[in-house]
């Protein structure tokens, strides 16, 4: 006996080729690969099923996983992610401020030299005054761009409990 994953397709259009998972929907398109040979994926209707091959802890999780995976996809390209970031400063005015697709924060800490943080390829940004706003259709892009803009701009060498610098989630995708 093997465990079943239902995944329910309203909102977008999903196709299966070879080992490839496409969700298209009206924000843009996701896909994602089938690397694990033990796995069995079929649409029967507007579900997709996904099918472990053996009833094992691994195998289950593996399943599980591709299952919350397509299921993040299906939201992001009916829906978005956004995630909100904020800039605070205790002892040195800074400022935020877009260059293209790079975020740059000036005078950080009284630092000469601005902080830049490279936006990818499929991501959205805005900047106002201190928030930044990020957009994607990808669940793991907008979270990953957060984590990066929060550990890049952050007190080094500084006591942390005196100066509380730095930018923070605070809306996760």
């Amino acid at each position: 006996m093997s465990t079943k994953f239902r995944v329910d397709l309203t909102g977008a259009d999903v196709e299966l080729k070879e080992n490839n998972i496409l969700v298209k929907g009206k924000e843009g398109e996701l896909h994602t690969e089938i690397v694990h040979p033990f796995l069995k994926v079929e649409k029967k209707d507007n579900v997709l099923f996904i099918e472990a091959e053996k009833d094992n802890k691994f195998q289950k999780s593996i399943a599980g996983t591709l299952a919350a995976n397509v299921k993040n996809m299906i939201k992001g390209v009916t829906e978005k992610y956004t995630a909100e970031l904020e800039l605070v400063y205790m002892h040195f005015p800074a400022s935020l401020k877009l260059n293209g697709n790079k975020i740059v924060v000036e005078n950080f800490v009284g630092e000469r030299k601005p902080r830049e943080i490279q936006v990818p390829e499929g991501l959205k940004v805005e900047v106002k005054g201190n928030k930044i706003i990020i957009f994607g259709i990808d669940k793991y892009k907008v979270g990953q761009l957060a984590g990066t803009i929060e550990s890049k701009i952050q007190i080094k060498n500084k006591d942390r409990r005196v100066f509380k610098d730095g930018v923070f989630i605070t809306k996760k995708p």
